[in-house]
């Protein structure tokens, strides 16, 4: 199998191409010709959750061929890290097929499915989103850690540290890494689950200056936590992502490769944003030798992943390599509507039953597009989690009627989204219980999804 090693002398010695060539005469043209090549067509517009093998097995093929055609582009040498169809197929031969995550009595593997499957998917719960203080970010956390079907965590970005603002590349990230990862430990331990682990290192430094701060057990951090490396788009991996991962295989810690194609840019529409989003999982192991993926693709006008074409994208992505490919992945959805808010909960209902039904794990559903500070809670996780509990076992044309009916309500609305309220204004931070009209919202929108023939306890 090709060594991590070999990746990097490929982007130092490929093929020399200019930035805009890759993108507009590569990387366009192979994903137009695989498209044509395999016959793939968008599903009809009155099927949201597609339920159609035959479709997704050719989305997988093209995906495979695209990454042979196309490879992925340095930015920093101008050049295109290739690899051939054997060495392709042996990384997919090769690819874990579960990935051991956390400590003590939170041990457990993050296991692929398949679309159907009654398998329990792996919930992974929180997200990096900016948090305005240390009181939330403790706060947030242990209220996530109290989920019981959290099987792993995101800790929030810290954007200041005792006053001073986190920069990238300053000292101050440095110091919020760390500080963050201690601060997440400390919420674990207090929900009495310090062996979770967490699996989005690290939202509060992107650099590898920071990735390097933090891989001492000392702050926290442990090999048994999850890595991730977030990929350019589209198939970019400039040294600053090729640093982070010689870092993280070096200390021995579980890389998750981070990408999603963006829908309307490059990768074009359903198909086109399909057949990249099963490429980034199908090469995760290869080019950064990952454990896990995280998938996330976004609509490139409208950020969010619940409209109607994103959700038929994803969907027709995730179907690809469930049914072809037993790798550990999960997906995760950007909510247009806020916290606290009756539309997040059908955005966060549609996009989670899509991804269950169709071979996925999740990861919860961020509110306000993850980029609103201190723009989420715990309740709507919780609902996230019950979600995808209920939701395995669902066959994918059922999850397409309850889908389109949660399309109807809150589709008009995506693009004037509620922004909803922060933690501290719904919970209450003594006691990390929700206020009363979100309990009710929440409460309501339970009944709502059993109303649908989702079997919620």
């Amino acid at each position: 199998m090709v060594s991590f090693l070999e990746i990097c002398r490929r982007a130092a010695t490929g093929p020399i191409v200019a930035p805009d060539d890759f993108d507009m005469q590569r990387l366009v043209p192979n994903l137009q010709r695989v498209i044509a090549q395999h016959g793939l067509k968008a599903p009809p517009k009155d099927v949201v959750i597609p339920w159609d093998d035959d479709l997704a097995d050719r989305i997988f093929l093209a995906a495979k061929d695209f990454l042979v055609e196309t490879g992925v582009y340095c930015p920093d040498t101008n050049r295109v890290i290739t690899f051939t169809r054997d060495e392709l197929e042996e990384a997919i031969h090769f690819a874990p097929r579960e990935c051991w995550l956390g400590e003590g009595k939170e041990r457990r593997a993050m296991r692929p499915r398949r679309p159907e499957d009654p398998q329990i998917p792996w919930c992974h719960v929180g997200g990096g989103i900016p948090v305005s203080s240390d009181e939330i970010a403790s706060a947030v956390v242990e209220g996530y850690a109290r989920i019981p079907h959290a099987d792993s965590m995101s800790i929030p970005a810290l954007t200041q540290i005792r006053g001073l603002t986190v920069q990238a590349g300053a000292p101050s990230e440095i110091f919020a890494a760390i500080h963050s990862v201690r601060l997440g430990r400390e919420s674990m331990r207090r929900a009495g689950r310090p062996g979770l682990p967490i699996i989005n290192l690290l939202s509060t430094s992107a650099s590898p200056m920071g990735v390097l701060a933090v891989t001492n057990s000392d702050h926290g951090l442990r090999a048994s936590d999850g890595w991730l490396i977030v990929s350019l788009t589209e198939f970019k991996l400039d040294y600053n992502v090729l640093n982070k991962t010689a870092a993280i295989l070096a200390f021995g810690g579980n890389v998750g490769f981070a990408a999603g194609a963006i829908y309307g840019g490059f990768a074009g529409g359903v198909i086109g944003s399909a057949v990249i989003n099963a490429a980034y999982i199908i090469a995760a192991p290869l080019i950064v030798r990952s454990t896990y993926h995280l998938l996330y693709s976004l609509h490139i006008n409208q950020s969010n992943s619940t409209a109607r074409e994103l959700l038929t994208s994803v969907a027709l992505g995730c179907q690809a390599v469930s049914r072809n490919l037993p790798f550990p992945y999960f997906d995760l959805g950007y909510a247009a509507a806020g916290t606290c808010t009756r539309q997040l909960y059908d955005e966060t209902a549609a996009r989670i039953i899509a991804d269950v039904a169709s071979g996925a794990n999740i990861e919860t559903v961020h509110p306000a597009k993850g980029i609103l500070m201190d723009n989420y809670s715990p309740m709507e996780m919780r609902f996230a989690c019950e979600v995808a509990h209920a939701a395995a076992g669902v066959s994918r044309r059922d999850a397409n009627e309850m889908v389109k009916e949660l399309l109807a309500r809150y589709g008009p609305h995506l693009e004037n989204a509620p922004e909803g309220k922060r933690f501290q204004d719904c919970f209450n931070l003594d006691t990390l219980e929700p206020d009363p009209e979100h309990y009710d919202i929440y409460a309501e929108a339970k009944e709502h999804m059993r109303k649908l023939g989702l079997k919620l306890r």
